[in-house]
């Protein structure tokens, strides 16, 4: 939703995401961060980003969320990532628990001048 719509959303806090689909995933080059690249250039370096991921997700590789970081970051934006050792998919419940989440996103606000 980010990339289809830059500036919509003063922050985005994607949790165990990917860009590609798993079993490509799994077989993705860690030198090709081309469509990581591509999907960061959509969102764009003003949408601060904190990315959550388990470490042990059986669902999404948790390479997807690791290169989306380090995407999001060679552009020179915001970004977060935390990552949550020993836990599988269901990353969100640790997520949405992060004492500092609510009060983060909503310190953000769509003039980028201001987002930081």
């Amino acid at each position: 939703m980010a990339g289809k719509y830059p500036g919509r959303f003063a922050a985005i806090a994607p949790i165990c995401g990917g860009i590609l689909m798993p079993d490509i995933s799994r077989q993705q080059s860690p030198d090709d961060l081309k469509p990581y690249t591509d999907a960061a250039k959509k969102i764009g370096a003003n949408t601060p980003t904190w990315i959550f991921h388990g470490g042990d997700d059986s669902v999404v590789p948790v390479a997807e969320s690791r290169r989306m970081n380090d995407a999001m970051k060679a552009l020179g934006g915001e970004v977060h990532y935390t990552e949550y050792p020993g836990i599988n998919h269901n990353s969100w419940d640790k997520a949405y628990a992060e004492p500092e989440l609510i009060t983060w996103m909503l310190s953000k606000n769509t003039d980028t001048k201001t987002n930081k």
